[in-house]
């Protein structure tokens, strides 16, 4: 059976679709027994539930379960939000209504925190876009309504006691303190710092800009990373062998140079229009393989195969 089988896989992959076929698209309740006897035959590896999962409750008990919940027709029949479903784990709210919200950037630099509730979760998630709880005017506070300082939602998260969120977005304008700065905490310098000074630099192209002028000249670029991998190259070759007058400086001239490429390679990103967080995206689905390259050097051009 289907939970003896869970049992047999279990070693060898990332998680489990349990889909209730009997009860699927008829919002009709699932079956807590069989997820939760697959919950204990999965061991440590994810249960995704779905079919016949209809109300807020119904997320809420799976979460309990240690299960995620798959929604269908009861979001697209309206009987449940997305925003509603997203809330249905929170627990021990403040005041009855309130939930510390801290607000990250896609790095996972902490810019602030604000609160919810879950009229101000639900309008969040449906929107797209960072929306809050002001306590002070007891209302929905629409970050940057005023200040032109919005931000795009890109993900919500509850903590592992279900009592918190964090809200992962991306910034807009002067940045999400009200004083201008990019976050309500010093701003330690990033890969994204420095991705959005490369693509603001390419944009506005300032006079005497090294930055601009690689943008606009491919030709250059290209050399500039042929150049660069090279030394980065030749940096690995002399630490190895032993020729760097000391360990220290082998390590940091290999440090010296990778800064350097990996410089260029944002500067030829950025004048694809790619930033880090395409690069992280791209690396985070990567992850997800469950092959590997095999890591082999490729044939020389002209050599016999």
């Amino acid at each position: 059976g289907v939970i003896d089988r869970i049992k047999e896989l279990a070693p060898f992959v990332g998680g489990f679709l349990l889909t209730q076929v009997e009860h699927e698209g008829g919002m009709s309740g699932w079956n807590e027994d069989l997820v939760a006897q697959a919950v204990q035959a999965a061991g440590s590896v994810r249960i995704t539930a779905a079919g016949g999962i209809t109300t807020v409750e119904d997320v809420g008990r799976l979460d309990q379960l240690g299960v995620d919940a798959q929604v269908g027709m009861a979001l697209y029949t309206n009987r449940m939000s997305l925003g509603e479903a997203v809330g249905a784990p929170l627990v021990k709210a403040i005041d009855g209504r309130l939930w510390p919200t801290v607000v990250c950037d896609e790095e996972g630099q902490a810019l602030g925190l604000v609160w919810s509730t879950r009229e101000s979760l639900e309008a969040a998630v449906g929107e797209r876009r960072g929306i809050y709880w002001s306590r002070s005017r007891d209302s929905l506070w629409i970050k940057g309504e005023t200040s032109g300082a919005t931000q795009e939602l890109l993900r919500v998260e509850l903590d592992c006691d279900r009592d918190a969120l964090r809200f992962i977005v991306r910034q807009q304008g002067s940045g999400f303190c009200h004083t201008g700065t990019p976050g309500c905490w010093p701003t330690p310098f990033t890969l994204s710092t420095l991705s959005e000074v490369i693509t603001q630099r390419g944009q506005e192209a300032p006079e005497g800009s090294g930055t601009a002028k690689l943008i606009g000249d491919s030709a250059l670029l290209a050399s500039k990373l042929r150049e660069e991998t090279e030394e980065l190259i030749e940096a690995l070759q002399a630490d190895d062998d032993g020729s760097s007058s000391s360990d220290d400086a082998g390590s940091g001239q290999v440090i010296h140079e990778a800064a350097d490429l990996l410089y260029f390679t944002l500067v030829a990103a950025a004048s694809r229009g790619v930033g880090v967080g395409g690069l992280r995206r791209e690396l985070a689905q990567r992850s997800l393989r469950v092959r590997r390259r095999p890591m082999e050097a490729k044939p020389e051009e002209g050599a016999d195969r």
